[in-house]
């Protein structure tokens, strides 16, 4: 009778101790941090990702030193958003604000390092990169691992119109093949430039269901994670999943870990692909904590009111002065 009292006194401490641990994690303050050159639209993005109303200029750069904005979750919790400055605003090569951005990077759940889709130039961003990894092998690792690179303001590319699907008041954007493929080949470009560059420093996690039981000797997995050491390619992760289909959802997500996201903070076009990249690197109790500021019914939906205000586009009749067509005009109602 004692032993089994012992035992039924052991259990609950440990039944106490998950709850605890469950609670603690639920609470735990989430971190976002955001880098990239000025310009790049970081505070629109994270403005349209979360719901915040981080100050936005179309002309001067906001953000001269490192901010940290604390916003409040539904249903509680708390998120610590840092905004850092636009690399190249605070000198020449940042030379006084290294350590800070590395300092804020370690603490955070989540990176998103920012560069223009329309830039074509590498040199400064990758600088930047090489200066706040620094030399230490653990924290290089730490920091590759929570970057995801993002194409931003990929609205701005216009090698063919955007497609607005409408459904009631509200709808999406889509880009028509040639900008897709254009996105994709950018895509690619970037992940050359900046990811694989330093993929024997990234640990490459995502979490799993339990039923994880893929044994490979660059995979290593406990309860709650699956993790890649170093870049797992798209060609490695199509051969994981083929050779272990019920586990694809998890090659998958490995994969996207450290895909080069395209996206626009304007037309909310491909947000909910961001948003399940970035939820793919997280653990069970920081996804718990994430989706407090995720609860969004659709990331990439844009009322139909907003939409109008998009088209750049006026036709004139040179002779005449008559507007021939002018989007903002156009009845969008759907004929019966």
């Amino acid at each position: 009778m004692r032993t089994e009292h012992r035992s039924n006194r052991l259990l609950d401490r440990v039944a106490k101790t998950v709850a605890d641990s469950v609670r603690a994690e639920a609470v735990k303050p989430f971190v976002v941090s955001v880098m990239g050159t000025t310009g790049t639209g970081k505070s629109s993005l994270v403005n349209a990702l979360f719901g915040t109303n981080l100050k936005t200029d179309p002309v001067r750069p906001c953000t001269k030193e490192v901010q940290t904005v604390r916003i409040d979750g539904t249903g509680g919790g708390r998120m610590f958003f840092h905004d850092l400055p636009g690399i190249g605003e605070a000198g020449a090569v940042d030379e006084g604000y290294v350590a800070q951005y590395r300092a804020k990077l370690l603490e955070s759940d989540v990176v998103l390092w920012a560069i223009h889709a329309d830039s074509r130039s590498v040199t400064f961003d990758q600088h930047a990169l090489d200066r706040v990894l620094g030399d230490d092998p653990q924290q290089r690792t730490a920091l590759m691992s929570k970057v995801t690179f993002l194409l931003t303001k990929a609205d701005l590319l216009t090698p063919a119109p955007w497609i607005y699907s409408k459904s009631g008041q509200a709808g999406m954007f889509a880009a028509l093949p040639p900008t897709e493929t254009l996105l994709r080949e950018k895509e690619r470009y970037f992940q050359e430039a900046f990811v694989q560059p330093h993929a024997a420093d990234i640990v490459t996690s995502t979490h799993h269901d339990g039923t994880f039981d893929v044994h490979d000797p660059a995979l290593t997995v406990d309860e709650h994670f699956v993790s890649h050491r170093g870049l797992l390619t798209f060609a490695a992760a199509r051969a994981l999943a083929a050779r272990h289909p019920r586990h694809q959802d998890v090659f998958e997500r490995l994969y996207d870990n450290n895909r080069v996201v395209s996206c626009s903070a304007r037309l909310r076009f491909n947000l909910e692909n961001l948003m399940a990249v970035i939820v793919g690197k997280l653990g069970p109790g920081a996804g718990v904590r994430f989706r407090k500021f995720t609860l969004h019914d659709a990331l990439n939906t844009v009322p139909v009111a907003v939409a109008r205000q998009f088209c750049n586009l006026v036709v004139l009749d040179g002779r005449g002065g008559e507007v021939l067509f002018d989007m903002a005009q156009q009845n969008l109602e759907v004929s019966r």
